[in-house]
Order: C-alpha cells, then structure tokens, then sequence
C-alpha cells in the first residue's frame, strides 16, 4: 500500500509540474500569433544571458531587454523581426525564433497605428543590414544601431513617436534608449 501512494503521490507531481510549466509556456503561442506587420515587439531575455542582466540592470529594474520591428518583405509574405544585435548588426528573424525558448522568458506585441504600418515597415526596412552600435551612441545619424535605436529611429521616421525617450544609464557617458521607455513610449501612442 505504502508503495501505491509513494507511485500516486509521483504521478500527481508529474501532471501538475507538466501542466504548471505548460500553462507558463502559453505565452509563447499568444505573443507569436500576435505578430502583426509593423508590431514592435518586446522581449526579456534569459536569467542566465549576461546581456539581458547588463540591459536590465542599466535601466535599474525593468521587464525588457530587447526589442525589434516586425516586418514583410514582400506583401502577404512571411513576417520577420527585425532587431539589431551585438556581432550581427540588424537581422531578421521568424518570431518563433526571435521569441523562442532558447532566447526568450517573456514577450508581447505593441501594434502600431493601423495607417501608420506601412510606413513603419518602410522605415525598419530601410535600416536593415546596418551595423551593430557597440558604443550604445545615438550621435552618429544611425550609421550604427542597437536595438531599441533601431524601434525607435523607424518609429519616429514614420511619425509614431516625436521624442525618443531617452535616459542616462551608469558607465555611459550618454543617454540612451532603454526597452522599457520605448515599449512605454509606443503604449502611450496606440489608444
């Protein structure tokens, strides 16, 4: 008898550990459904990814460490992230990858302005293949971008944004674009 419930005890754990950590995993499905051309679309990072702990800790805190601009490069194609990444520069990417487990712990979809889509993927468009901005500086009219330079450029060149948000960050001698101020600033656009 005692064995029996030892075993039921177990299976008990099993189902409720599968179900907890699929019931955490949904998010993935919702976010990934969600994409919509010109959607900026905002990540966290893995725990374990330094970037992600340099990116959090330089806006003190926060629930983002990442950000691209979904976009088609051809109408009613498929639909890519576009994000700047260090090594890389901008790149694209399908958001099952951009949004994958092995890159992602949390994501959401901020839609864009219904007329302003097409502009807003026209702007992200034309900064693809640019290089990655290792020094995080916004004085260089683009030629370099990091992420949410990139979001923010395209957003703002489209007139969905005006100001970019902007904040000083310890060890850097100037501002610069947080994920969290823009995902903030792009809420505050869509009614």
């Amino acid at each position: 008898m005692k064995h029996t419930s030892r075993i039921v005890v177990a299976m008990v754990f099993m189902v409720t550990a599968t179900f907890s950590r699929a019931e955490t995993e949904a998010w993935r499905d919702r976010v990934v459904a969600a994409v919509r051309p010109g959607a900026v679309v905002a990540r966290r990072g893995l725990d374990n990814d330094p970037i992600t702990q340099a990116v959090l800790f330089g806006q003190g805190g926060g629930k983002w460490s990442h950000v691209g601009i979904a976009v088609q490069l051809i109408p009613d194609g498929q639909i890519y992230i576009e994000s700047a990444m260090p090594g890389v520069g901008t790149k694209l990417e399908k958001p099952e990858v951009f949004f994958s487990a092995e890159q992602a712990s949390a994501g959401d979809v901020l839609l864009t302005p219904v007329d302003k889509v097409d502009a807003v993927q026209s702007a992200a468009k034309s900064l693809l293949g640019r290089p990655f901005d290792d020094q995080l500086a916004l004085d260089d009219d683009g030629k370099k971008l990091y992420c949410t330079e990139l979001v923010a450029m395209a957003l703002q060149g489209a007139g969905v944004i005006k100001d970019l948000p902007m904040r000083s960050v310890p060890f850097l001698t100037q501002p610069v674009i947080a994920p969290d101020d823009l995902v903030a600033a792009v809420r505050a656009t869509v009614p």
